[in-house]
């Protein structure tokens, strides 16, 4: 957290950061042609960020639990406890909740470039018959 007060373990944001650069990477790629991949591997790649996104989706509802001061007693520690625990999950942007939030946008931006490999790995494919079709005339 920026306050220095928590966070998740480990420099998760930075994990985060690299994962979100690594998406646009494969945006760029994909609209350049240098990736491309088949309907199968594309659409397994698609089920596995879907699969997590979903899971996420259906555990959300922990995470805003889990922001809810806990009941530790009355006493000033207690208090101060409390009111840390629910800053370490959603206490800034680089709390849980929110960095797994934006790990959503980051898997969406790899699904949008999943797609675009499916379509240049289709025109490729189709170029590459196109042109033996071409070589069988001559």
């Amino acid at each position: 957290m920026t306050d220095g007060t928590g966070g998740p373990p480990g420099d998760f944001s930075a994990m985060l950061g690299d994962f979100s650069a690594q998406a646009d990477a494969m945006v760029k790629a994909a609209k350049e042609g240098k990736f491309a991949v088949s309907e199968e591997a594309g659409e397994a790649l698609k089920t596995a960020i879907d699969d997590y996104v979903d899971d996420w989706t259906n555990n959300q509802r922990h995470f805003h639990r889990l922001a809810e001061k806990p009941k530790l007693g009355t006493g000033p520690f207690a208090q101060q406890v409390g009111h840390h625990a629910s800053l370490v999950a959603d206490g800034d942007e680089l709390s849980a909740k929110r960095q797994l939030d934006a790990l959503q946008n980051v898997l969406n931006r790899a699904k949008e470039a999943i797609d675009l490999a499916k379509v240049r790995y289709h025109q490729r494919d189709s170029g590459n018959a196109d042109q033996l079709n071409s070589l069988r005339q001559d």
